[in-house]
């Protein structure tokens, strides 16, 4: 009988113990930590660094992050927040970084290293900080991302005081040469109104006329293109300010294969060789080659070289000395960008002494404000043209085409009042408004040209978002 009970009762603990293992409640493994050296974001806190007075925008694309910091912030001595995986370290000039107490210098790209908790794995990052605005700068580096373009310049400019400027990118991306607003650019077509701006010099000077004929006797030009007759002998220097000569926008020489191995004068021939499309004054159509033309017109009436003329007799009274015609790849000017083609162009494809008037200068957004002050008619800044020059240069639209004055183009609802123009070359993108109802100006250059479709439109609308924000 006992036996049988001790048995019975060791039957029901082990049923008991086995019910017990069933419900009891084992603990959670402990989580593996994910090992990388991964950095997910790089920031500067107004609790770190109260000098900064607002917000820090940050904008990460690969490796980058950049960062765009008032100018109340001391780029040399900042306190960065790095968010890495747990154990990772992170390392500048082989210096430990520690968030939001280490103070290190960010005023050149900085090289971030992080390392994983074990040491297994290293990554690099660089970290671009600058002065900027918040607003404008991810309005910009949006569109850089967007269109695949390595450096910006913008400056804006109200009542004659420039009240924005900044570098974005890489004037050289392979020296990660930061960009700023003192960096040249090809201008393209803005190049046009430095033409137009050497004609009308000589116009005020009483040594041409806006309506005096290029070709045929008595012509400007006509010892140096003799023979020249019919209605070709007819276009003016207006007609070829205004883009209504009557020669065929195609081909234009000035940019296609027709230029190759051609002098400036090589070309005008060939063009007093085709026949006209339509008559002088009668249809407006976007001719490059007559700012060539116009070029030499500079040079036969003043006497000088155009570059020199432009120089010596337009930007010398206005005090600058930093513009010039552009040169090919191995006569880049010191603060001179590097020209970045895409879709198979060649960015030093074009002989820019050749083209000069039409779409060879090269300047920076800092300087094209200072040109805009003296051509605005604004009692500040002291302008090199009367204002009657004035007054002919930005409003004498023909009946055919109204949005283009002499030289440049007007009416756009974006810059309500200004004048204003774009350029494209392969390489270089240009654009700048003068002078709107509100008395803003303000200028975009790129190192490169995008050929997805909507381009022109977009960096029209971001100047147009530039203007909008300062306004």
């Amino acid at each position: 009988m006992n036996k049988i009970i001790f048995k019975s009762l060791t039957l029901l603990l082990l049923v008991l113990a086995v019910s017990c293992n069933k419900n009891r409640i084992e603990p959670d493994p402990k989580p593996e930590v994910e090992e990388n050296a991964n950095l997910a974001s790089v920031g500067f806190t107004l609790a770190d660094n109260p000098l900064l007075g607002q917000s820090v925008y940050s904008y990460n694309v690969g490796e980058y992050f950049y960062l765009s910091v008032p100018e109340s912030a001391n780029l040399k001595a900042l306190k960065a927040n790095f968010s890495v995986a747990t154990g990772s370290k992170v390392y500048i000039k082989d210096v430990e970084q520690v968030s939001g107490v280490t103070v290190s210098d960010f005023s050149d790209i900085v090289t971030v290293k992080v390392v994983s908790s074990t040491g297994k794995y290293t990554k690099s990052y660089f970290v671009y900080a600058k002065y900027g605005n918040m607003d404008i700068d991810k309005r910009v580096y949006k569109f850089m991302t967007d269109y695949s373009i390595p450096g910006v310049s913008i400056s804006v400019m109200k009542d004659e005081k420039i009240i924005y400027s900044s570098g974005y990118g890489f004037s050289i991306e392979e020296s990660r040469t930061k960009t700023s607003a003192d960096h040249l650019y090809r201008l393209a077509s803005v190049s046009k109104q430095f033409t137009t701006l050497c004609i009308m010099t000589l116009y005020e000077r009483g040594l041409l006329n806006i309506d005096s004929n290029v070709f045929g006797e008595g012509g400007i030009l006509d010892k140096q293109f003799p023979g020249v007759t019919g209605e070709k002998a007819t276009v003016t220097v207006r007609n070829l300010l205004q883009h209504n000569s009557g020669w065929p926008t195609s081909p234009d020489p000035m940019f296609s294969s027709i230029r190759d191995g051609k002098t400036l004068d090589d070309l005008i021939n060939y063009v007093l060789g085709l026949e006209l499309s339509h008559a002088p004054g009668s249809t407006y159509s976007y001719y490059n080659m007559g700012f060539g033309i116009l070029g030499r017109v500079v040079e036969v009436v003043s006497g000088k070289e155009y570059e020199k003329f432009l120089k010596e007799d337009v930007l010398k009274p206005m005090g600058i000395t930093d513009i010039h015609v552009g040169g090919g790849q191995d006569e880049r000017r010191s603060n001179e960008c590097v020209y970045y083609s895409q879709d198979g162009t060649n960015g030093y494809g074009n002989p820019m002494r050749v083209i000069a008037a039409a779409g060879g200068i090269i300047a920076s957004t800092n300087q094209l404000m200072k040109v805009l002050a003296h051509i605005d008619g604004r009692s500040g800044v002291a302008d090199i043209l009367k204002p009657e020059t004035l007054e002919l240069m930005y409003n004498s639209p023909t009946s055919n085409y109204a949005r283009y004055s002499l030289g440049w183009r007007i009416g756009h609802n974006l810059y309500p009042g200004a004048h204003y123009h774009s350029g494209n070359l392969a390489g270089t993108t240009a654009i700048w408004v003068g002078n709107t109802n509100s008395g803003m100006s303000a200028a975009l250059l790129c190192n490169s040209r995008s050929y997805i479709s909507g381009y022109d439109d977009a960096y029209y609308i971001l100047m147009g978002e530039i203007i909008d924000f300062f306004e």
